[in-house]
């Protein structure tokens, strides 16, 4: 029999909110689970509270361990982040001896490289969005990703769309790409709706979840959104916003309080927030997965989404899909999940089994077989 696994994972971005932090996080605490024989170092920064923060979340895994060791990605300033990274390779050369395999879940944020590991490539938009053209994001990802891929013995994609894109951008590339998808927490699950003055309807409102960026189209919702309002002025949109605060565009009538933004919320306040919604509204111009589909899915959350990139891979038939660049597409589609309880339910028992079939357990295990077939 063969010695259990040791596996070493780059710490030191996986706190906090966004989908690849997620990732992370919900894939260490699967994999202990799962494989209980393998042992899991997360290597970190020198920073006590980052290391007792890491130590908390994963402490009731016992075959979890927390290293410092990793340099911190600004330590010195975007201006010499060069060196930064030297360090961070340097470092690496040392880590990586402890461990059998390194994975890096998010080789673009990570400070360095060892010579060789899996990496996990969540989507490649600054490669292929025209807004990202001649800026310093693109600049990064150009001399990145050529870099990742030819040192990785393996890359894991959440979707086929970015396996696709990888091979359309990159064909030269011998590395192995394997698809494997993503899941939604098992914290997310349908809560009780809140009330409403009249009995059967659902609360009046849509919901948005994402950085307000150009490729979550927000301006667009809002701009459905106003057109919807007109005709059902009730409706209200809640904007649950992550990421550094910007000025949003309103529509004309978002007077008396039609949009509210929302920052910080706990899983537990998301799912009840996804459970009292007419529904989601997620018509993203660029997805590599699309976490949120599947949360509002688990709560019963009816979803609206793009018919591109890779929402249509999660979300199956069982969300409208609209034309991402067509607002009076998603104004339509809001418009019928406003009106009709019918929808609504039928979409809801429908997200619910399609989010069914995603699971972490399932993610863990696939991703083991990635290493032991790396690991021989």
């Amino acid at each position: 029999m063969s010695r259990p696994l040791r596996l070493g994972f780059d710490a030191t971005n996986i706190l906090g909110h966004g989908g690849i932090k997620t990732y992370a996080r919900e894939l260490i605490r699967s994999l202990a689970i799962e494989a209980p024989d393998c042992n899991l170092l997360l290597f970190t920064t020198r920073s006590r509270s980052k290391q007792d923060t890491l130590r908390e979340l994963f402490g009731d895994m016992g075959n979890v361990a927390v290293h410092p060791g990793l340099p911190h990605a600004r330590m010195l300033g975007n201006r010499l982040r060069g060196l930064t990274d030297l360090a961070g390779s340097m470092a690496w050369r040392s880590l990586a001896r402890r461990v059998d395999l390194v994975h890096l879940t998010d080789a673009y944020s990570s400070t360095g490289t060892p010579v060789r590991f899996i990496s996990t490539i969540h989507d490649i938009f600054p490669l292929t969005r025209p807004e990202h053209a001649g800026t310093s994001l693109r600049r990064d990802y150009q001399r990145r990703t050529p870099r990742i891929l030819s040192r990785s013995s393996a890359v894991i994609v959440p979707s086929e769309f970015v396996s696709g894109q990888i091979s359309e951008l990159f064909p030269e590339s011998a590395v192995k790409v394997r698809v494997i998808a993503e899941a939604a927490s098992s914290e997310y699950s349908p809560r009780c709706r809140v009330p409403t003055k009249t009995a059967g309807t659902a609360p009046p409102y849509f919901l948005f979840i994402g950085r307000p960026d150009i490729r979550k189209n927000l301006p667009r919702i809002l701009q459905a959104f106003g057109m919807v309002r007109s005709g059902i002025p009730e409706l209200k949109l809640r904007l649950v916003l992550s990421g550094p605060p910007v000025s949003l565009e309103m529509p004309d009538d978002a007077s008396g309080g039609s949009i509210e933004m929302i920052r910080n919320v706990s899983v537990e306040e998301l799912a009840s927030l996804y459970s009292s919604a007419l529904g989601m509204v997620f018509p993203s111009l660029d997805e590599g997965f699309g976490l949120p589909v599947l949360e509002a899915m688990r709560c019963g959350c009816p979803v609206i989404a793009s018919v591109t990139g890779s929402l249509p891979e999660v979300a199956g038939e069982a969300a409208l899909l609209v034309n991402p660049l067509d607002v009076e597409e998603i104004a339509s589609a809001m418009t019928d999940l406003a009106l009709s309880p019918e929808l609504r339910e039928r979409l809801s028992m429908a997200g619910i089994d399609r989010a069914s079939e995603f699971t972490w357990k399932k993610t863990a295990h696939e991703t083991l077989h990635v290493y032991r077939s790396r690991w021989s």
